[in-house]
């Protein structure tokens, strides 16, 4: 009996849309690439999508919900911004070739909530905006620590945000436990394993990562971290710290 109830749990059938698409730069790649990050953010959106908001309470979720939203939107018009600017710089140049790119990578995701194609498409508009800040270091607009520096900064940007996301799911997900809904959440842990596949982790990485979670209370932020990880929440923005402030209010209630 448990193993046919094993079984019909993870032949559940979930709604996913498939996405091919192109990442060119190295450091767009690198959001999807690092570690076991993107596989996390996976998981995150999917439970605050979809099993957290099933199994937790509403007013609690409304709040969570509300905060992804906001960073999401925040992170989203701040490159949007940063794209316009260079855009126009690239327009008083009278334009500016874009390069080709060595190693292009094409990856198939299958997106498992609207979060997470808000969150692929932040990704897109990464790229992009890295190809106009490499057109423009070509055309002698930008110096080399210029070109440096505003890269680091768009990529810290996109990943600290999922960063944020895994972190706010953690607490979310403590809260679902400490009302006792651990077979619930150790239910949508294996059902995610099905629809993390197409990153950029490399194939090793990626067995890795999919292994089952333990029974108990499963922690992102226990994973070894690397330099850099420690460096994006060393150099963590003020809005990031008021963004960490009221995620610790909310779990606090």
């Amino acid at each position: 009996m448990a193993k046919t109830a094993t079984a019909q749990t993870r032949s559940f059938s979930k709604p996913v849309l498939d996405q091919t698409l192109t990442i060119h730069s190295q450091n767009a790649q690198y959001v999807l690439q690092r570690g076991h990050s993107f596989l996390l953010v996976v998981r995150a959106l999917y439970a605050l999508s979809v099993v957290l908001r099933i199994i937790g309470e509403d007013a609690e979720m409304d709040q969570i919900e509300a905060l992804v939203s906001e960073r999401i939107e925040a992170v989203a018009k701040r490159l949007q911004d940063e794209h316009t600017r260079l855009k126009a710089l690239a327009d008083e140049e009278g334009g500016v070739p874009i390069p080709r790119y060595t190693h292009p990578r094409a990856v198939t995701l299958q997106l498992s909530s609207p979060q997470l194609a808000q969150y692929v498409r932040l990704v897109l508009l990464l790229d992009k905006t890295l190809m106009l800040l490499d057109g423009l270091w070509f055309a002698g607009v930008l110096s080399n620590k210029q070109r440096k520096n505003a890269t680091y900064d768009l990529r810290r940007l996109v990943y600290g945000l999922g960063r944020s996301l895994i972190d706010l799911e953690r607490r979310a997900r403590d809260s679902a436990l400490r009302a006792g809904k651990q077979a619930e959440l150790q239910a949508a842990d294996e059902a995610v394993t099905g629809i993390a596949t197409g990153s950029l982790v490399d194939e090793q990485d990626e067995a890795q990562a999919l292994e089952p979670p333990p029974a108990a209370t499963v922690d992102p932020t226990a994973i070894e971290r690397s330099t850099e990880d420690m460096q994006v929440e060393d150099d963590a923005e003020p809005e990031a710290q008021a963004h960490h402030a009221a995620l610790q209010s909310i779990s606090a209630k």
